[in-house]
């Protein structure tokens, strides 16, 4: 890498550092809903397991711009042993638990009943629960497809199909090697065993970029969300394209570039194909919607020049600065730009700055890596 990409990967990643959830954030996340879960438990006659899916299981969640916004938070309900229960049973069954207890009756009031999930607001965040059971092949052992319900009018229901569990296992295996090397550095940073370390706890080039680019497409339709492309697609074209780059530069360039190769055409349909369930279309709104098609290939121009041509070509901190904050968020911005600095300072002041040469740039290390570069003294 040149010094100037190597420069805007270290700044990107600070950026993805500010729009990421805190781990307090979701900590309390994760005390929240493993409680629901208890509640549903305790009260049903069924094994029920309850568990994150989208952007927290797989480490994409970001920040909404506004402080005011909160974010979502999507759970699966799963009733193991439910196989047999309508459509109408698997969304009440959990609903009603849910409206015995007080507290999580008045959150379902603010948010009310979704087509698929249960909605429950909390103060950062609000929670969507997905009902389901196994689906019929469920016994087999590689088998982790679940069966959802739709409701299409009050007192209507019909059921759906998903694979939340598998998806996530066919993201992982999109980025196996670059996921655990971060592993391996998280395990060893905090003294644990690599196995216990959940992907949410890392950081990917793929995460990162994935990260980006929902920050970028917010900026972009905050004035008009209808059109935003949605997470998932976005999520599943940037996995196809992600091909194990070890920066996160490399990557989102490599991605831009390649996302939209993978946007079939079948009969006469836009088709974006859930990787484990060929027959779902994530672009199915774009039939009845096809403006919201025309608006992500729009989309993937403008992110196109707006995080990878324009940087390059910009001249000093400051319009590089005024360039991010404009497309990426003004507070977050000026936050990754102050904590790189201060990084770069006090591996300096440590004397764990290096220079790795031209195409190198600066590195801090607790072990030689290059040429030392001196601290600054009185006396220099």
């Amino acid at each position: 890498m040149k010094d100037n990409e190597k420069f805007l990967d270290d700044i990107l990643k600070k950026i993805v550092e500010e729009i990421s959830i805190t781990p307090t954030m979701r900590d309390k996340a994760t005390e929240s809903y493993e409680a629901v879960g208890k509640w549903i438990g305790e009260g049903l006659l069924f094994d029920v397991k309850i568990q994150p899916q989208g952007s927290m299981n797989l480490g994409t969640t970001i920040k909404p711009i506004s402080d005011n916004d909160d974010y979502d938070i999507d759970l699966v309900c799963l009733l193991e042993d439910g196989k047999h229960l309508t459509a109408k049973q698997i969304k009440n069954i959990v609903g009603n638990r849910l409206k015995e207890n007080e507290i999580y009756r008045q959150k379902i009031e603010e948010e009310g009943e979704g087509k698929r999930c249960w909605k429950l607001q909390y103060y950062e965040f609000h929670m969507d629960i997905l009902p389901c059971v196994p689906r019929d092949s469920y016994e087999e052992p590689n088998n982790t497809e679940i069966r959802i319900t739709h409701k299409n009018a009050p007192n209507i229901y019909v059921d759906k199909f998903s694979n939340p569990f598998g998806y996530r296992n066919w993201f992982r295996e999109r980025m196996t090697n670059v996921l655990r090397k971060a592993q391996e550095a998280y395990a060893l940073d905090s003294k644990v065993e690599i196995d216990s370390v959940p992907m949410y706890r890392v950081k990917t080039p793929l995460q990162m970029a994935i990260q980006l680019l929902k920050r970028h497409r917010d900026v972009c339709f905050k004035d008009n969300p209808d059109d935003a492309p949605i997470s998932i697609i976005i999520t599943t074209l940037a996995s196809h394209a992600y091909n194990g780059e070890s920066s996160l530069y490399e990557a989102i360039c490599n991605i831009l570039k390649h996302m939209t190769d993978y946007i079939e055409y079948r009969k006469g349909v836009y088709w974006i194909a859930n990787p484990v369930m060929q027959e779902e279309n994530f672009a199915d709104k774009w039939i009845q919607y096809p403006e919201r098609r025309l608006a992500f290939l729009k989309w993937i121009n403008r992110a196109q020049k707006e995080l990878i041509d324009n940087p390059l070509n910009t001249l000093g901190i400051d319009q590089l600065i005024k360039h991010y904050s404009i497309i990426l968020g003004d507070a977050p911005v000026k936050r990754a730009f102050k904590n790189l600095g201060q990084s770069v300072q006090n591996a300096r002041e440590s004397n764990n700055l290096y220079s790795r040469g031209l195409t190198k740039g600066l590195v801090s290390s607790t072990i030689p890596v290059g040429k030392l570069v001196k601290n600054h003294t009185f006396y220099d």
